[in-house]
């Protein structure tokens, strides 16, 4: 039985030849080392940004006179979102644990909820300005429409 081969396996082999598998290979199966290897800082300065602005451009529109989606605060609760999840997805990747990136998950889900509600509203906005405008350009109800536009503004 000189020529018979073993009928147990060794064990894995790393890339480089040693006994045991890479350590790379290994967390990359994991979630959590999923969600750290696509570097969710430079995601959450993105949206560090897009919080900031967001909130700069609430305090323009809360001195504007037409109707905007400040009406119901949204520049203000979804730069709040952006900003928590910005610095949620920082911190995450700092000090990563189970519980962060699933908070971090969960807000991304809220954020993304808020966003599709703003759109929604935004465009609803601009199309009754759209509205708006279009009857303005009518002889017989410009006047109506001039009213309107001016009622909007108290």
């Amino acid at each position: 039985m000189e020529g018979t081969e073993p009928t147990t396996r060794v064990g894995t082999t790393g890339k480089h030849g040693i006994q045991e598998a890479d350590s790379r290979e290994l967390m990359s199966s994991k979630p959590l080392h999923r969600f750290v290897k696509r570097e969710p800082r430079c995601l959450g300065i993105v949206l560090l940004m897009f919080g900031c602005a967001e909130l700069l451009m609430g305090f323009h529109l809360a001195s504007e006179d037409l109707p905007n989606s400040c009406v119901i605060y949204i520049p203000f609760w979804q730069g709040a979102l952006f900003l928590v999840c910005g610095n949620l997805s920082i911190y995450t990747e700092i000090h990563p644990s189970k519980k962060m990136v699933t908070v971090c998950l969960a807000m991304y889900v809220v954020a993304l909820l808020g966003t599709i509600v703003s759109i929604g509203y935004r465009i609803f906005c601009f199309s009754h300005l759209a509205y708006l405008k279009g009857m303005s350009s009518y002889s017989q109800e410009k006047e109506w429409a001039v009213i309107r536009i001016v009622s909007c503004n108290i």
